[in-house]
């Protein structure tokens, strides 16, 4: 199975007000319920060492799988899981991903998210690359997947602890060593990233840039916060 928590990168991210403003009627702190939409996109995907060696005639290109899950605690949102596959890729190369990962409208009976978790893995493969509708396929109809979204589900529903949820979203992700066939043990680089309305320390209005790096790999991250009511006051 592969092991995603090799070459991964953590982070923690918050709704609420970085300046921690009190509501004056209940005392508490503003969080995810006073912001009008949500949009995460994910970019800039580069390779900068694809941990193949440049021996003559060979010329040292890879071949990669970037895998990608998003799960959210809005009602009646599944789990998103989405694979795709890269071909003859060298040092210093860009994948072609550009996409959002995640958006969310204020709606009239629509609830905003308290949490939202994404995790991003390149992966190096040293076979070719299979067929990546088989593999969802397979992916979707295995027991120990099912089951471990399900567990996903739950703890979200609950407020499971981010360990948990993380730990979760790793070991169903991994599964997908078992479609894959032969990849590496040490993915280039995998990025664990949560937005929560747990912590109050530096969520602001507008777009928020992250970019996750190793030596081996680096993508962005970005998250666009709107608030109608913010943004009439600040006019």
């Amino acid at each position: 199975m592969l092991n995603l928590s090799q070459n991964l990168y953590s982070e923690d991210h918050s709704f609420k007000e970085a300046a921690l403003e009190i509501q004056e009627n209940t005392g508490d702190i503003l969080g995810s319920d006073a912001i009008s939409g949500i949009e995460i996109r994910l970019s800039h995907v580069i390779i900068k060492d694809n941990r193949t060696p440049k021996i003559f005639p060979f010329p040292g290109l890879a071949k990669v799988y970037f895998v990608n899950l998003v799960v959210s605690d809005v009602e009646n949102q599944s789990i998103a899981l989405d694979l795709k596959s890269f071909e003859k890729v060298d040092d210093g190369d860009s994948l072609s991903i550009d996409k959002t990962l995640f958006f969310w409208k204020k709606e009239t009976d629509n609830k905003a998210p308290s949490q939202i978790h994404i995790m991003s893995s390149i992966i190096k493969s040293k076979q070719g690359l299979r067929d990546v509708a088989e593999v969802m396929s397979k992916l979707n109809d295995d027991a120990d997947y099912k089951n471990l979204t399900s567990n996903i589900v739950s703890l979200l529903k609950t407020a499971g602890s981010v360990v948990n949820i993380s730990n979760a979203i790793l070991t169903a992700s991994s599964i997908l060593g078992k479609y894959l066939g032969n990849v590496e043990d040490k993915p280039l680089l995998t990025w664990f990233q949560s937005f929560t309305d747990i912590d109050g320390d530096y969520d602001k209005e507008g777009k928020t840039v992250k970019q996750a790096e190793n030596k081996y790999a680096a993508m962005n991250l970005s998250i666009t916060i709107r608030d109608k009511d913010r943004q009439i006051a600040s006019e």
